[in-house]
């Protein structure tokens, strides 16, 4: 219950936590309450404490693509690649939960001065060991009350203040209390311990009647503080004793520099929701194929890295980004672009990656579209697109401002590598494609082949890269980096022209 005031212009706020109430404020007789009762809605609900033991979920099949393992897509399906969930301690990673479902989204907020500073949100439970009377350990799951269930309290950091606490004290359940510190350490914010206390009278087997143990240790490193944190595919916080484990999916936190009672426009993603990050000077071979109706109508064969320009501490600088292992790929074998017959193929990675390729053939719209009989004679790359975030375990040294802003680039209206609608196009040697703003991709073991139709997915005779396509990819490239620095270099000399303008009149 929350009690608010003003006193001499100043406003005040009582909180007032109350249980095992009974109220009676008319018609007593003899003293005594009324046998007639109204139970509040709390005591109607009840929660089953699911008794169980943690045991991991069976590893899904990893598909690695490569040259005779080739990933198809058709319209009605995507398919996704990449490696099963993985559990460790005191750091917030994916975790399969006892508990089949965990209980629906929350929020739960602290308000200071009628203003929220501090936010939690997500879908959370506890599991909980404890010793029976027969002195054996068990282990219990149960679910984080509603946020329309608790009583939510705490404390935000104002002025030079480091520190935040958030208690969650549910009406009636097995978890009595549930308080998390946070603080500010070397300009990251940081849950540095947990404490909850928890009802063992719910458990009949328990040997004692109440739990109370706080989870330290080291500190987890959550984000900027004037940025949230995120961690959608799950995971949990514990310590080496495992007394307790908090397990979590769609959680996001942000403790500190709430404004607007919102989270802030950008934030932190946990290491599990990028998955697995392989190394730019060896990114993975990928084949592609999209399909429609078993009849396959793209091939792609590459290794695929790109070069993203971004705001640093340190200032502008580059970073080479492959295309992991996981991703999930869809496409289109029937679509237009610019008026003209087109295939396209997506590949999503790194949990808001996208890369889309369109290739354009040289049947224009209105033959397609209408049914004319047509055929494609050549086709090439008419388009490539990429939308992609920068995330804070991609990009660890970006400033603030740009850590998990939505960007995108694109090279659009192209004629690269025409090629015979009968052939594929192949080029082994490193490949460089502008597609804006100095973002590039870099290709190597190129083979691609777009218009086939076939069951099959293996590549139509190839025509090898020669000089002139080679030079043409590159010049795409290399001509607008060079665009860029004749630009820096008019500039240089305008200033030094200036400059020496100054010096003259200055003497």
């Amino acid at each position: 219950m929350a009690l608010s005031g003003i006193l001499e212009g100043t406003i005040y706020t009582m909180y007032m936590d109350m249980s095992n109430v009974l109220i009676q404020a008319f018609n007593i007789t003899n003293g005594k309450l009324s046998p007639d009762v109204f139970v509040c809605s709390a005591d109607q609900m009840t929660t089953v404490a699911q008794e169980t033991t943690v045991t991991s979920e069976p590893a899904k099949p990893t598909t690695e693509p490569s040259a005779s393992n080739v990933t198809t897509v058709g319209p009605s399906n995507t398919t996704t690649v990449g490696p099963s969930n993985m559990t460790t301690k005191q750091t917030p990673v994916p975790t399969s939960s006892p508990n089949p479902s965990f209980p629906p989204k929350s929020r739960y907020e602290v308000i200071e001065n009628f203003k929220v500073c501090l936010i939690l949100e997500g879908r959370f439970q506890l599991k909980v060991t404890y010793m029976t009377k027969e002195n054996k350990s068990a282990s219990v799951i149960v679910d984080i009350p509603e946020s329309s269930d608790v009583t939510v309290m705490g404390a935000c950091a104002n002025g030079n203040d480091t520190k935040s606490i958030l208690t969650i004290t549910p009406i009636d359940e097995e978890i009595l209390s549930l308080t998390f510190n946070y603080e500010i350490m070397n300009g990251t914010s940081n849950l540095v311990s947990w404490t909850a206390e928890v009802n063992l009278t719910k458990f009949p087997d328990a040997r004692e009647s109440e739990l109370n143990h706080t989870v330290s240790g080291n500190p987890v490193e959550l984000s900027s503080p004037k940025l949230f944190y995120k961690c959608e595919k799950g995971g949990s916080f514990s310590d080496d004793s495992e007394v307790l484990v908090f397990m979590f999916k769609e959680f996001k936190v942000q403790a500190f520099n709430v404004e607007d009672g919102r989270f802030s426009e950008n934030g932190y993603d946990c290491k599990e929701d990028l998955g697995p990050i392989p190394d730019p000077e060896n990114p993975p071979m990928h084949v592609f194929a999209i399909k429609r109706d078993n009849i396959t109508c793209i091939v792609f064969k590459a290794k695929i890295k790109f070069n993203i320009p971004y705001l640093s501490n340190n200032g502008v600088v580059t970073k080479q980004i492959s295309l992991p292992k996981n991703y999930t790929l869809s496409g289109d074998c029937n679509t237009t672009l610019n008026g003209y017959y087109s295939q396209k193929m997506v590949i999503n990675f790194y949990n808001t990656w996208e890369m889309s390729m369109f290739f354009t053939s040289d049947v224009q719209q209105s033959e397609f579209w209408r049914g004319y009989t047509y055929r494609v004679t050549k086709y090439h790359i008419s388009q490539i697109q990429l939308l992609y975030d920068f995330d804070n375990n991609l990009f660890t040294d970006a400033v603030d401002s740009i850590v998990g802003k939505n960007t995108e680039a694109f090279a659009t209206n192209r004629r690269l590598l025409p090629t015979d609608e009968d052939k594929s196009y192949m080029c082994n040697k490193e490949s460089t494609f502008n597609i804006q703003n100095g973002l590039s991709m870099i290709t190597k073991e190129l083979q691609f082949q777009a218009f086939k139709n076939e069951y099959t997915t293996a590549f139509s005779a190839e025509v090898e890269c020669g000089e002139e396509e080679e030079t043409y990819v590159l010049l795409i490239s290399t001509g607008a980096a060079l665009g860029g620095l004749l630009l820096l270099v008019i500039v240089a000399v305008i200033v030094q022209r200036k400059r020496k303008r100054y010096e003259q009149l200055t003497y």
